[in-house]
């Protein structure tokens, strides 16, 4: 598994994590919810291309908590 955290403006602090193929956002009131986010954070033709850094599980985990 990899954790994201997402940079640009429309989902700044968003938390990702892929699966293989499978992602998964978190949401404060559900939890992980399956979501296609990250394809265009992986697209070189899309405006957020890039727009995110990899976080281990254990940073993760501390930015659910402060939530």
């Amino acid at each position: 598994m990899t954790y994201y955290i997402l940079n640009d403006l429309e989902h700044r602090g968003t938390l990702v994590y892929s699966d293989g193929r499978a992602n998964f956002k978190y949401d404060a009131d559900r939890g992980w919810v399956r979501s296609g986010i990250m394809s265009q954070y992986f697209f070189p033709d899309s405006p957020v291309y890039g727009s995110y850094d990899e976080i281990t599980k254990e940073e993760a985990m501390k930015l659910i908590e402060n939530m």
